[in-house]
């Protein structure tokens, strides 16, 4: 069997991540945002502490099934009412650095899955 490489042809991939940066497609991200296989959009918060209803509202309104959401180079978990919030709206939510949040989504977006990740960039 031979194996032959294809590169993501989804623009909305994430294609680098340097520790504080994060590359979609060809454009580096230095503040927080979102994306999924329609769109990239910037998000307001800059570190867990400033995820309130009104953002994750913002993420639920792309009408996704899981979201990822990329907390920095450290795992840190929502509190449990706003894990809640999304989970009543029946859509699954898992934190994780934004490293793996990035490594996750890519493959679920090569599986045509209904994802949305969310990376948290904190301000230099």
């Amino acid at each position: 069997m031979q194996l032959t490489w294809q590169p993501d042809e989804n623009p909305r991939a994430v294609t680098g991540i340097d520790g504080v940066r994060v590359r979609v497609g060809e454009e580096w991200r230095e503040s927080s945002f979102w994306v999924d296989a329609r769109r990239v959009a910037a998000w307001a918060p800059r570190t867990l502490a400033e995820i309130d209803a009104a953002a994750l509202e913002t993420l639920l309104a792309a009408d996704r099934e899981i979201i990822l959401l990329g907390t920095g180079s450290q795992t840190a978990l929502l509190p449990p009412q706003l894990q809640a919030l999304v989970l009543r709206r029946g859509c699954g939510i898992e934190c994780m650095t934004n490293a793996a949040a990035a490594r996750t989504y890519n493959v679920l977006l090569g599986e045509n899955r209904s994802v949305l990740a969310a990376f948290l960039i904190a301000p230099l």
